[in-house]
């Protein structure tokens, strides 16, 4: 179904792979984060979501829901950054055996890719794009239209 909302998705817990030394982040009551790191380089991940993980090893239950093989989706990013527009997202396909699949990356103003058919799960991350400040509350995921492409 075209524009469906699949997941709203929020910052979350911060996980192992996100290198944000030097890094001032707070988070207001509304859930809204806040970072900020001058010296950051362009390519760091922010924060980064998984549809699938080990349990057993990260004691954390999947942030992302799976997505259907060969279909159209849409982020929609709730957040603001300084610089404008200077962050991007890239989503990660893997297949059962945890092989990359195929990376995309996501610039402002359009968010959409689609599913490889043998995907069987997927990573979410928010990388850093010449960002000073960002003002993240969420992103929505929704199943975009196959037929307006």
């Amino acid at each position: 179904m075209a524009d469906e909302l699949i997941a709203t998705v929020r910052w979350g817990s911060l996980n192992s792979r996100a290198a944000l030394y030097g890094s001032v982040l707070s988070v207001d009551p509304s859930g809204e984060v806040h970072l900020a790191n001058r010296l950051m380089p362009s390519g760091t991940t922010l924060q980064e979501w998984y549809s699938f993980t080990d349990y057993q090893a990260v004691r954390e239950a999947p942030t992302l829901p799976l997505l259907r093989g060969g279909a159209s989706y849409r982020l929609e990013p709730e957040l603001r950054t300084a610089p404008a527009d200077s962050v991007v997202f890239d989503v990660r396909y893997f297949d059962r055996f945890d092989e990359l699949l195929r990376v995309d990356v996501l610039h402002a103003p359009r968010y959409e890719f689609s599913s490889p058919p043998e995907c069987h799960h997927y990573t979410i991350r928010l990388a850093n794009a010449g960002c000073d400040e960002l003002w993240f509350t969420s992103f929505a995921l929704r199943e975009g239209d196959a037929d307006a492409e």
